[in-house]
């Protein structure tokens, strides 16, 4: 869909790379081997008169023979210069991108059959090491933002906890809870956002389990919708409720949906409003399937067909034409397909749809979202002390974090005890604190989250078992030494203090 734009709109059919033509006529490798071919048959055709001809014709026969002895040699030094030798530079070419060098160029000196090979490798490993450069950039930027999430979520999580904390009180005024409900929304919704960033850059190893699509469509909705009021585009469809589950993985399937999200809204922005972006969520011939379908240019019929495959790119220089050919290799992995859906003559848009088959014995999983204020309205309900009789252990080195956490789980009944690092989380439990339940943050001074697990397996026998990690980035676990660790027993900052309480509950639970 990332088609060339005119300047009224029409688009243009995209252009697989090419390479640029070299100087001089085009010239043909077969014009250079009928040539060898008819050499080798005059020669032959000389050695056959010279051996079956009179006497009186040797004279003939020999001068022949000569001539070819003379011919064939030149013939071959020619094919050494136009096969061997641009054969053996590809070869070496070839060799280096195998090595890791992506800045091998093979030297083009005809305009051939194998120098536009060399100059379609020439190309390629352009392509390649731009898509290199690229993909570093994008780690780069992933470990920043595993940086910079922790230090946004820490804020975030204080001034989630403390609305909490304020809603949570019953004689709070009503003009006072609007707007305490009003800060702990937006403190969820910058949490959502920041959450789904790092997914995002930070998809890592492959984890199939069941998913619901409506959850991944919403996810990919959230991390493109600033885009939304910029380009003045109306945002519809229906996400069925009722949606079967399938078997993928979710983060790659929010890759596929932003790609189709974001090249929907670059078409878009090549019409004049009403623009209008709709995605859908439905069961059709037994699979489970999203589309997205826009009201922009539309893909032109001569290049539909070709609209998925590698290397497609309108941008020339600084695109990679890898984006709907990657997406449809990602669907194809689970079992799925992705297609650009023909339009009736005269309809303006495109349509793409995603389709998945469920998964067996499906079911329809729930969205795990709240209504609109739900939390806060939760927070506010009086409860009764849940948590009485347990010792939690809450490990943090932000004390606008440990601070409201601690109250809360106080009046939920919790006996709690605080620690600024690992180093301070051991001398309590040393000094005779037995904690049900640790809670520890993974970035701390002195002594973090990871550290102190270590250092509980190697002192303190059933001490790991009870940990519970707080962490902004739950993709660093295994760089951290903690690949073993289930990820049910990480909760991502910024945590809500009911789902905080309901955690504790249910994992001192399961060990009993």
């Amino acid at each position: 869909m990332k088609d060339t734009e005119t300047r009224t709109g029409e688009i243009r059919p995209p252009v697989a790379f090419r390479p640029e033509p070299g100087p001089g006529p085009v010239r043909s490798l077969r014009t250079l081997v009928l040539a060898l071919v008819g050499t080798v048959a005059l020669y032959a055709l000389a050695v056959a008169i010279y051996l079956l001809s009179s006497v009186g014709a040797v004279g003939a026969g020999v001068l022949a023979l000569a001539g070819g002895g003379v011919i064939l040699p030149l013939a071959l030094l020619l094919l050494r210069r136009r096969l061997w030798a641009p054969l053996a530079s590809l070869e070496r070419g070839l060799q280096q991108v195998a090595d890791g060098d992506l800045t091998a160029q093979v030297r083009i000196e005809r305009n051939d059959e194998l120098g536009r090979v060399g100059a379609h490798f020439n190309e390629m490993s352009r392509i390649l090491r731009g898509r290199a450069e690229e993909q570093g950039r994008f780690a780069a930027a992933g470990e920043l933002l595993g940086g910079v999430a922790h230090e946004v979520n820490n804020p975030l999580m204080a001034i989630a906890a403390h609305a909490e904390l304020r809603l949570a009180d019953a004689e709070l005024p009503e003009e006072q809870r609007t707007e305490m409900q009003s800060i702990l929304r937006q403190a969820q919704r910058a949490a959502k956002l920041l959450r789904g960033l790092l997914r995002f850059v930070r998809a890592g190893e492959t984890r199939t389990t069941r998913v619901n699509l409506n959850d991944v469509a919403r996810s990919a909705l959230d991390l493109v919708s600033y885009r939304f009021r910029v380009d003045e585009i109306t945002m519809g469809g229906t996400l069925d409720p009722n949606l079967p589950a399938i078997e993928g993985d979710a983060n790659r399937l929010e890759q596929v949906l932003v790609n189709l999200l974001s090249n929907a809204l670059d078409a878009l922005r090549a019409v004049p409003p009403p623009r209008h972006l709709i995605v859908d969520s439905y069961v059709e011939g037994g699979r489970v399937c999203v589309s997205v379908t826009d009201n922009g240019p539309g893909v032109a019929p001569e290049i539909a067909d070709r609209l998925f495959r590698p290397f497609a790119t309108t941008k020339g220089r600084r695109g990679t034409g890898l984006g709907l050919y990657i997406s449809r290799q990602l669907v194809r992995e689970a079992q799925g397909e992705l297609d650009l859906v023909r339009r009736d003559h005269g309809v303006r848009g495109s349509r793409f749809v995603l389709a998945l088959p469920p998964a067996p014995a499906a079911a329809v999983l729930p969205s795990g979202e709240l209504p609109a204020g739900a939390a806060a309205t939760a927070a506010a309900t009086p409860r009764k002390s849940t948590l009485a009789g347990i010792r939690v252990l809450l490990v943090d080195d932000e004390e606008l974090i440990r601070r409201p956490m601690c109250r809360f789980l106080t009046k939920r009944g919790a006996e709690v005890s605080e620690a600024c690092d690992g180093i301070q989380a051991l001398e309590r439990i040393t000094a005779g604190f037995d904690p049900h339940v640790i809670l520890a943050d993974l970035r701390m001074p002195r002594m973090d989250g990871a550290e102190l697990y270590a250092r509980l397996q190697a002192e303190h026998g059933p001490m790991p078992s009870r940990v519970l990690f707080l962490s902004g980035d739950i993709t660093q676990l295994a760089g951290r030494g903690l690949a073993e660790v289930p990820r049910d027993r990480v909760l991502v900052k910024p945590v809500e203090l009911m789902e905080l309480e309901q955690r504790i509950r249910d994992f001192v639970g399961e060990r009993v």
